[in-house]
């Protein structure tokens, strides 16, 4: 089957275990996860199926939004709660006022140091191996882009945030920046993803939604179609003869007054077809072509 599921991943358990529970129920092995969600995370994971997977590169220049716990006056060596406790510092001076002065500096592009427990490789081992081993070392810095941060609640010494923020952004090195910043130390309490480009909470499937679907025969019913994952790239619509071309690996001429890096094609039915990029001579070349049903679609 190809298509993709819109998960809510639960607590405890990690991505590529989502992965490996979506392979047991669709009985099938070409299955991949659109962006990790650590264990004591929740929320939204896209899942995707068959030749979806190709997409999953598409989805990097999306935002992701999150509903963050921090608690203040705590940090710990993975800056959530799964670490070790590793310096306690009283929180009582700290006001709304100040956390919402401190939260300014928390938008638009910023600066971070990945966290030791993360998967960023040093000389090419992954930082948590390094860190379980009682390692620390040097990590070069890393932009990221925070499109909005709003304080939701402030019931000291626990924060509510959300955040909707770019690719590869560390929700707990913001919880632990901001607590160096307030000068009494916090860590990421709970994260919850509650949205990812095209995909949100509200509309997230449960494992027990999976097995119902599974006992009532309708796993192929519930697949949301390839092209959700790419709603938000241009698109352009080409007739039969051109997308022909493009299934036979050979370059199309588009009237285009810019050059994105790809435009995702459909059929004139509204069927999507391909992915395009552009050539240096002004031709567009096919990067990954979907046309199962799109030029008999045209025929008829």
């Amino acid at each position: 089957m190809d298509g993709i599921l819109n998960i809510n991943k639960p607590f405890g358990i990690t991505s590529f275990d989502v992965v490996l529970k979506i392979r047991r129920i669709y009985s099938q092995k070409r299955v991949g996860h659109g962006g990790t969600l650590d264990p004591y995370a929740t929320g939204v994971i896209p899942v995707f199926l068959g030749r979806s997977t190709r997409l999953i590169e598409y989805l990097s220049s999306v935002s992701k939004t999150y509903l963050a716990e921090i608690e203040l006056g705590t940090e710990t060596d993975s800056y959530d709660s799964e670490g070790e406790v590793t310096s306690r510092k009283p929180f009582d001076r700290i006001t709304r006022e100040m956390i919402q002065t401190a939260l300014l500096d928390f938008q638009g592009e910023i600066t971070q140091i990945p966290p030791m427990y993360s998967a960023v490789k040093h000389r090419g081992m992954r930082l948590y191996n390094l860190a379980r081993q009682g390692l620390e070392v040097e990590r070069n810095p890393r932009t990221a882009m925070i499109y909005s941060i709003k304080l939701l609640d402030c019931n000291l010494p626990v924060l509510r945030l959300r955040i909707e923020c770019g690719h590869g952004t560390y929700i707990r090195s913001i919880a632990f920046d901001l607590g160096r910043k307030l000068g009494c130390g916090a860590y990421l309490k709970s994260l919850v993803r509650e949205a990812y480009g095209q995909f949100n909470l509200a509309k997230s499937l449960s494992f027990t939604d999976l097995e119902a679907a599974k006992n009532e025969g309708k796993l192929q019913d519930i697949l949301l179609p390839p092209e959700i994952a790419i709603g938000h790239l241009p698109r352009v619509t080409l007739d039969e003869k051109n997308i022909t071309r493009l299934v036979n690996g050979l370059e199309i001429t588009l009237e285009q007054n810019d050059r994105p890096e790809v435009i995702a094609v459909y059929n004139t039915k509204n069927r999507f077809a391909a992915i395009i990029q552009p050539e240096s001579d002004g031709s567009w070349h096919p990067a990954k072509v979907f046309v199962n049903q799109c030029l008999k679609e045209n025929a008829d």
